[in-house]
């Protein structure tokens, strides 16, 4: 008979394995059914793991020689969407994840949908702590400058920064998110069971190296936008021009950026006025 202290023992553990065993089931069932919660709290995760299961071979995902395959296409989204286009948000890249997890479990067991999640949550666990290049503007002339960049620097034996085929971002925030991504697109070919975790780790501090320099030269190309956008107009106009300025100001007790505004405005309201009178002729 066990004693009164070793039976509330017995009972705590119980009582732990019973909820650890029900935690396992949601957290299976979550992973059959609906996209994982991790995955959708960031874009940058959403993006990385619909570019992963867009490319993710039948040899990784463990899909068995179906009739599917007589199609000459070697990955299950290539089945399911290939009359689709690209999903272009957020929003419609959850959509075909799910879709595609939920097509994935019908020709995989359980086990094989749970490794596979596991996997590439492992591989997005290192993936995520590569630089969020949050110095990178969101104007089309700076995510352009981006992209170029990458594909000049793109190694092409080992494809860090591949550009996804017939993929045409509908506005500047998908391409800046593409360009994010893409930095991180060299953990989406690595298998885990094969590798260390001190090569992660050392492919985090590559590309993070990397960045750095692409920060700089970033920084190096637009440091003359920054500073046309500070300038003065009195250095745009001519030394005649600027004489009279620095003597009205002085006339007036005021300084060059108040005359040059009343000059300005007063100037606007007479091509107004000149305006109005062209059209009521």
């Amino acid at each position: 008979m066990h004693s009164p202290d070793e039976s509330a023992r017995v009972s705590r553990r119980l009582e732990y394995e019973y909820h650890r065993h029900n935690d396992k089931l949601r957290s299976d069932n979550a992973g059959r059914d609906v996209v994982p919660e991790w995955v959708q709290k960031k874009p940058v995760a959403v993006f990385w793991v619909w570019w992963f299961i867009l490319r993710v071979p039948d040899t990784f995902t463990r899909i068995p020689l179906i009739w599917e395959q007589s199609e000459n296409k070697n990955n299950l989204y290539a089945r399911l969407f290939h009359s689709s286009p690209l999903p272009s948000d957020d929003k419609s890249r959850i959509v075909t994840i799910d879709k595609w997890l939920r097509e994935y479990r019908k020709v995989v067991d359980a086990v094989t949908v749970l490794e596979f999640l596991s996997t590439i949550r492992f591989l997005w666990s290192y993936a995520e702590k590569v630089n969020p290049m949050k110095w990178l503007d969101h104007q089309t002339i700076h995510i352009d400058w981006a992209w170029r960049y990458l594909c000049r620097h793109n190694s092409g034996n080992d494809s860090l920064f591949p550009v996804i085929q017939n993929f045409k971002p509908c506005n500047d925030r998908e391409a800046r998110l593409a360009v994010i991504v893409s930095v991180r697109d060299i953990f989406i070919n690595i298998r885990p069971s094969t590798i260390e975790q001190q090569h992660l780790k050392d492919l985090i501090q590559r590309q993070n190296d990397f960045i750095r320099r692409m920060k700089y030269s970033y920084q190096k190309t637009f440091r003359h936008e920054k500073m046309e956008r500070r300038v003065q107009i009195s250095a745009l106009i001519s030394p005649e021009a600027r004489n009279a300025l620095r003597e009205m100001a002085k006339k007036n007790n005021l300084t060059q950026a108040e005359i040059l505004d009343k000059l300005i405005l007063s100037a606007d309201r007479l091509f107004m006025q000149k305006t109005a009178g062209d059209y009521s002729r």
